[in-house]
């Protein structure tokens, strides 16, 4: 009897084993590729005006910035010439 438990549990044991076993480098890389494939279909791509839209916002967004950083040193710029003019 106890040698029937010892053949059962070797055997299980051996199933483990096979299903632990991590498979290779390649299967492994063309898993990879396939899920890749598989997200980038769920992928939902903007429209043409969509995209027109968010890039004028964006360039609008620059040029704001833009012009706030030069006000900015400009008036910095007036206040350390007039400190350094005091000194």
């Amino acid at each position: 009897m106890s040698e029937n438990n010892k053949d059962l549990t070797t055997s299980q044991e051996k199933k483990v084993q096979k299903k632990d076993k991590k498979p290779g480098v390649f299967a492994r890389i063309g898993k990879w590729f396939h899920e890749l494939k598989v997200e980038a279909k769920k992928v939902v791509w903007p429209n043409k005006q969509t995209v027109i839209k968010n890039t004028v916002v964006v360039i609008v967004a620059l040029i704001v910035l833009c012009a706030l950083v030069t006000v900015l040193d400009v008036v910095f710029g007036g206040v350390r010439d007039l400190i350094a003019r005091l000194v």
